[in-house]
């Protein structure tokens, strides 16, 4: 800030990029703009990191339109609070604007009162299937949803990786089950044996799954699991650099 005397001292506005305002019956002179460092600490940065690439996981689990949070505060702040257990992908500036998102294991997907389903990816008989600790009973008197995310990646010789995060739900019926004797979720949980899923997507590197209970638009709480591991690349110290250079760098570094 400055004080201006002279020609401009009656002048008031903004010119080449000043604004020019009076105070106590005197004008002063600052920038129309103020410049804010870029720069950030490393635990800035990460949090930054982790808001930014939530709010491009809460954007693929809202095109589904099949969105279950409850709770005092409203579905998308629920979603932020409780989506803090997955790793932190550092993604450089074009990367954030660009909407890229990743398949994280143990992402939120849902939140509500009704009883969680157990469930984890193996195998029934050599098959490929996700286990999980429903009954037929449960199965037959609730809706179920299956969430199938799909990390698609397109590389890209001498540029960066360009990938994106679709969600499909799928409503179950209890044909698609297969009874199993039990499960390591489940061993005595029903002697008549739990449900699995079974087939070749179970084994899929790049899905992950996730099994929600729906009753009068209510909610079990559940989370991705997956055997996804595109992410990790995103989640090493070259990573968090990279990341950080694209927005001018870490202070102190």
């Amino acid at each position: 800030m400055a004080r201006v005397n002279g020609l401009l001292k009656d002048v008031e506005g903004q010119l080449n990029g000043l604004t020019l305002y009076k105070r106590n019956g005197k004008t002063f002179v600052r920038p129309s703009h103020i410049r804010q460092p870029h720069r950030l600490s490393r635990k800035q940065l990460l949090l930054r990191e982790r808001q930014s690439h939530n709010n491009a996981l809460w954007r693929a689990l809202v095109a589904t339109k099949m969105v279950f949070f409850e709770g005092e505060k409203p579905p998308y702040y629920r979603f932020m609070a409780l989506n803090l257990f997955s790793p932190v992908p550092y993604l450089e500036k074009r990367q954030y604007h660009s909407g890229h998102a990743l398949l994280l294991p143990n992402m939120v997907l849902s939140d509500g009162p009704l009883p969680p389903i157990s469930y984890q990816l193996g195998d029934v008989d050599g098959q490929p299937a996700l286990l999980t600790d429903l009954t037929k009973k449960e199965a037959r008197k609730d809706t179920l949803l299956l969430y199938v995310l799909h990390q698609k990646v397109i590389t890209h010789q001498n540029w960066l990786d360009q990938f994106y995060l679709s969600i499909k739900v799928e409503t179950l019926t209890p044909n698609d089950f297969t009874l199993v004797p039990s499960t390591l979720l489940s061993p005595y949980k029903d002697i008549r044996g739990t449900l699995a899923l079974v087939g070749d997507r179970f084994v899929n590197p790049m899905l992950g799954f996730g099994l929600v209970r729906v009753k009068d638009g209510h909610a079990s709480p559940q989370r991705v699991v997956t055997n996804c591991t595109y992410y990790e690349r995103y989640t090493t110290e070259e990573a968090l650099q990279a990341a950080a250079k694209s927005y001018g760098g870490l202070t102190g570094e």
